[in-house]
């Protein structure tokens, strides 16, 4: 169910909610992980297979060499308030 709300002004805002992010198209870049002030989203380490490794707790976790690239996961969907902030800074 989704709803409505109505903003100061009298417009009507309907959130939408960040439920996924599509790791094809992901570049890791962290924009929308900077401007989320709710930790719904963390970057994660993905191997050569396209296998998702985990979480990266710092720079210089490169998981044992098998890192080929680091992406945006959704970790905690329910923390997100609908804001769309993480999608206006997203390059994709």
């Amino acid at each position: 169910m989704m709803r409505t709300f109505t903003t100061r002004d009298g417009s009507i805002w309907m959130p939408s909610y960040l439920t996924f992010i599509d790791s094809k198209t992901c570049i890791g870049c962290g924009r929308c992980f900077k401007v989320c002030s709710r930790d719904v989203m963390h970057l994660h380490g993905v191997d050569d297979a396209g296998e998702i490794l985990g979480p990266c707790n710092d720079e210089d976790d490169d998981f044992d060499g098998e890192l080929n690239r680091m992406i945006m996961v959704v970790d905690n969907a329910g923390r997100c308030i609908g804001c769309g902030a993480c999608a206006r800074v997203c390059p994709k």
